[in-house]
């Protein structure tokens, strides 16, 4: 038997080895380097995210805070003009109504309530003729006072889409008012006063007209389809290129040198219109 045979054989460095001990490989040398590069990659697509976050949050609070900036600006600025709607000195109102477009136009909110206080203020203030009578001096041609003039205006060109309500002018003083290309289809203009008014290529569609006074005024043009002209006095209107197509005109007067819309006939005693069905001579005249 040979000296220290059974013993462990011993390393290479003179380290005794076990038989079931696997020598660990040295890591190769581009390792290190290699795991400290991803994780610095993977903390920059972190900070890169949290800085886009940042971003972002700080974005929708600025937005939030313009929005909220804005809002209160058109609520200050509706409440002072309905002061100055309200006020003493014409150029002071005029001034109101211009404002109130602008806040109508501005803010869809705003609109219905708008357009509801412009009308009020048209059928309130436009009993009040103008200009002022002239003691001792000729009858002049009346016209609307010059803010609720610039208050008609207003309301016929306002974006017709935000409406929730038809605008109620019914029984409304607009004699010599200037409504030339005003939308107001469907509109409520019962027994209003359209005197002499101007009308040119006015939106009317779908109007009530019915009992107003239309004595004179300009209707060339106009879109009056659908609308109701039901004892409406037309005595003396232009409607030269009026289109009356669904329009319901059951004595309403008609000038008397104005062709009759097809499907009705001019009552012989009135003068006012009938269905061409009932007969122009033995009909008698629309009483509403």
């Amino acid at each position: 038997m040979k000296l220290g045979a059974g013993l462990p054989a011993k390393g290479l460095r003179g380290r005794t080895c076990s038989p079931n001990v696997v020598p660990v490989r040295k890591r190769w040398p581009g390792w290190q380097p290699r795991r400290a590069a991803a994780r610095d990659a993977a903390r920059g697509r972190l900070l890169a995210v949290g800085a886009g976050l940042l971003a972002t949050s700080a974005l929708v609070i600025t937005a939030r805070s313009r929005a909220r900036s804005r809002a209160g600006q058109l609520a200050d600025r509706y409440a002072v003009a309905l002061k100055q709607l309200g006020g003493d000195e014409l150029d002071v109102r005029i001034g109101g109504i211009c404002v109130l477009e602008r806040v109508a136009r501005d803010s869809p909110g705003h609109h219905p309530a708008v357009m509801e206080m412009l009308a009020a203020f048209i059928r309130e203030c436009s009993r009040q003729h103008w200009p002022p009578a002239d003691p001792g001096g000729q009858a002049r041609q009346r016209s609307p006072r010059p803010d609720v003039q610039a208050a008609i205006t207003a309301v016929g060109r306002r974006i017709t889409e935000r409406d929730l309500e038809p605008v109620d002018l019914a029984g409304a003083d607009l004699a010599g008012a200037d409504l030339a290309g005003a939308v107001l289809a469907g509109a409520i203009l019962a027994r209003a006063d359209l005197l002499a008014a101007t009308l040119i290529r006015a939106d009317l569609s779908g109007a009530d007209l019915g009992g107003a006074r239309l004595t004179g005024a300009n209707l060339n043009g106009a879109d009056l389809t659908d609308a109701d002209l039901a004892d409406a006095d037309l005595a003396g209107a232009d409607l030269a290129g009026a289109t009356f197509t669904g329009a319901e005109l059951t004595g309403a007067l008609w000038p008397v040198d104005g062709p009759v819309p097809a499907g009705w006939e001019r009552h012989t005693g009135s003068g006012q219109l009938i269905a061409a069905s009932t007969g122009a001579d033995g009909a008698q005249p629309h009483q509403r």
